[in-house]
Order: C-alpha cells, then sequence, then structure tokens
C-alpha cells in the first residue's frame, strides 16, 4: 500500500513538473517581449511602442481587413464542414476514408503551390472575386479545412445523429428545423472551435497574403518590424492578448452553456428547442 501511495505520489509530481515547464516554455518569450515592448531610451518604461502603433493609419486598416477575412472565411468554413461532415455520416459513409484524406491535402501540399494552383483553377471568376480579398477568403477556406473538418465531424460523430433526425422527423420536422433545433445546439462546441481555429489562423498567416499583395495584419506587422522593432513587439503582443481573451471568453460562454444542458439533460428535458420543432 504504502509502495501504491510513493508511486502515485511520484506520477503527480511528475505531472506538475512537465507542466511546469510546458508553461514556462510558453510563458518566458511572451513576457520577455512585453517587456521589450515597454522598453524606451535609457531602459526606462514608455509607452512610444504602443502609441505609434494605434496613431498609425495601416495599423487599422490591415487589422480591419484581417478582421473582415477572418469572418467570411469562418462563414464558409463553418457551412461547408459541417455540410460535408452531415452529408458524409448520413447518406455516403462510404464515402468518409476519401474524405479525410482529401481533406488532409492542403496540409502536405506547399502554400506558395496551393496559392498558384487555387488562382489557376479560379481565373474564370469574376474580377471582384479574383481581384479582391474575396479570393484571399477562399484561399483560406481551403487551408484552414483539415483542422476545422475534423473538429466538426468529430462533433458530429460524438452524436447519435441518425436518432436525432429520425426524431426530429417523426414530429413532422423539416430538414432544417432539425439542423436549426436539434443538431446546432449540441454541436456548438465543436463549432465554436472550428471557428476559434480558423480566425487564429487567418490572423496570423503571413504567407498566401503576401503572395496575393494584401496587407493583412500579418504582412503589415512583418514590414514593421524590419523598421521599428519595438513597434512590431508591442503589437504582436496585443494581437496575443486580444485573442487569448476573446477565445477565453468564448471558452467560458460555450462551458456554462454545456453545464446548463447538461443540468437540463439530468432533469429529463431535452436539449432542443421542443416548441419550436
Amino acid at each position: 500500500m504504502d509502495a501504491l501511495i510513493r508511486v502515485t505520489g511520484g506520477r503527480r509530481w511528475f505531472g506538475r513538473l512537465v507542466l511546469v515547464i510546458v508553461a514556462a516554455y510558453f510563458l518566458v518569450p511572451l513576457v520577455a517581449s512585453a517587456r521589450f515592448s515597454f522598453e524606451g531610451v535609457h531602459s526606462s518604461i514608455s509607452l512610444s511602442g504602443y502609441t505609434s502603433a494605434f496613431k498609425s493609419h495601416q495599423f487599422w486598416s490591415s487589422l480591419f481587413l484581417s478582421v473582415e477575412v477572418g469572418t467570411g472565411t469562418v462563414l464558409i468554413e463553418l457551412l461547408l464542414a459541417l455540410g460535408t461532415s452531415l452529408w458524409i455520416n448520413l447518406r455516403a459513409p462510404k464515402w468518409k476514408p476519401f474524405v479525410d484524406t482529401l481533406t488532409l491535402l492542403p496540409i502536405v501540399i506547399p502554400v506558395v503551390v496551393l496559392v498558384l494552383g487555387v488562382s489557376d483553377s479560379l481565373h474564370f471568376l469574376p474580377g471582384f472575386i479574383i481581384y479582391t480579398p474575396a479570393i484571399l477568403v477562399l484561399e483560406y477556406v481551403i487551408l484552414a479545412m483539415p483542422y476545422a473538418y475534423r473538429i466538426v465531424d468529430s462533433g458530429v460523430r460524438s452524436l447519435g445523429l441518425r436518432t436525432m433526425v429520425d426524431a426530429g422527423r417523426s414530429v413532422g420536422s423539416g430538414w432544417m428545423r432539425i439542423v436549426y433545433n436539434i443538431l446546432l445546439p449540441n454541436l456548438r462546441g465543436s463549432l465554436l472551435g472550428a471557428a476559434f481555429m480558423t480566425f487564429a489562423l487567418v490572423l496570423g498567416e503571413y504567407v498566401m497574403a503576401s503572395l496575393l499583395s494584401f496587407n493583412t495584419f500579418p504582412v503589415w506587422l512583418e514590414t514593421v518590424g524590419v523598421v521599428h522593432a519595438t513597434e512590431a513587439i508591442a503589437l504582436s503582443v496585443i494581437a496575443l492578448g486580444g485573442l487569448t481573451i476573446v477565445l477565453g471568453t468564448f471558452a467560458i460562454v460555450a462551458s456554462v452553456r454545456s453545464a446548463e444542458e447538461s443540468d437540463r439533460a439530468g432533469s429529463g428535458q431535452p436539449v432542443f428547442q421542443e416548441d419550436r420543432v
């Protein structure tokens, strides 16, 4: 018994040690970067890096462009990933290995090849798509597909999908009502996770935007870093801090909603909105 307690205690301390090492690996560079961003002349504390960045017109224009592109990418990505996963799991389960392999291709194909291939393949589209950030949205949808599709598909496979669909149809609900009132509430966590992953990828991606000559936030950040290192570090700290706050807020909201749904399920109430089905 004493030996078992010692082994369990040793494993617990080893796990804590690994957690501390991993946390230090991520936090030490972030703290050092934040400290550097506040350094002024003669090692004094200064906010010049932040104030000069906020006063720049290109900062706001590039940030708004990245947010617009990210929002469009998230909407298209969720529609495409959710629709594909529902169709595969309900109508064509034999195609699942092929679709899983197909969605992995953007990981193994170099970004330069992906940009040129998509641009050449979509040259027939009108100019308001090819020569605007809309083409960047389509590129990012392909780039984020391996991550977003697997997050959504894992959520879909964790449900009793066919049972839920049959239950909805048994009370006379159409396909749109089943998706909106039954499936979406149960897939909220997976959809939020896929949205976070896609949006974070868009905010941090540099190569595609640079090759297509769009001045997104990462492209402008790299340009500023060549001349003003302090401003670039300050902007990186702001971007990371803001993204962390947004993701943390949505994660808390999702966990609260999941807890409420678990309480409702435990009390015998349905998770879906019964009065609207």
